[in-house]
């Protein structure tokens, strides 16, 4: 394929649904309530605080039903990463949660001492959740990336189609800080 038919093709192509994710601050987590829908199921209405939102407004209130799982691994205060995972049924956006690490305060004149990585066993429980949240959000990332990249690029080799899917992948970490 010479260079005028890629282009045309690529042209041609619709572009991937570019993705922005919420930061955000856990403000309220509330009362479990019982689901109308399952009965013995509880859920936590739980309010997110838009960070890029001027304080108070309106459109920086996030409210989110959250299973008993998800509130475990969060509490008030928090700031989270909200990234959109398509619709529910009424037409509300659904979000994956990432909580995000707090930094702590190194010195830059000093670098950080490396100390062995601790042994999982010794990991408490609220570490493993939080590994593994953020690693369901990265596959949910790379099979994304993976379905665009065969959607834009069918017809190519697979090798190339994986190539450009670990593409995607790398720049949307790297754009967004994950």
């Amino acid at each position: 394929m010479n260079y005028c038919a890629w282009t045309r093709f690529l042209r041609d192509r619709p572009m991937a649904k570019v993705i922005a994710p919420i930061t955000a601050r856990v403000e309220v987590i509330g009362k479990p309530r019982e689901s109308s829908y399952e009965a013995g199921k509880f859920y936590y209405p739980t309010l997110f605080i838009d960070l890029s939102q001027p304080q108070g407004a309106a459109a920086g209130k996030i409210w989110k039903n959250l299973s008993g799982d998800e509130v475990s691994q969060i509490q008030k205060g928090d700031r989270v990463q909200l990234i959109p995972a398509g619709k529910d049924k009424s037409g509300k956006v659904k979000h994956n949660i990432m909580l995000l690490e707090e930094s702590t305060n190194v010195p830059t004149s000093q670098p950080p001492q490396s100390e062995p990585a601790p042994v999982a066993e010794q990991w408490s429980a609220e570490r493993k959740r939080a590994i593994a949240c953020y690693l369901e959000s990265q596959l949910a990332l790379l099979a994304y990336c993976d379905k665009q990249a065969r959607q834009t690029f069918d017809g190519l080799p697979e090798e190339t189609i994986q190539k450009y899917s670990v593409t995607l992948f790398l720049a949307a970490q790297k754009k967004f800080g994950l």
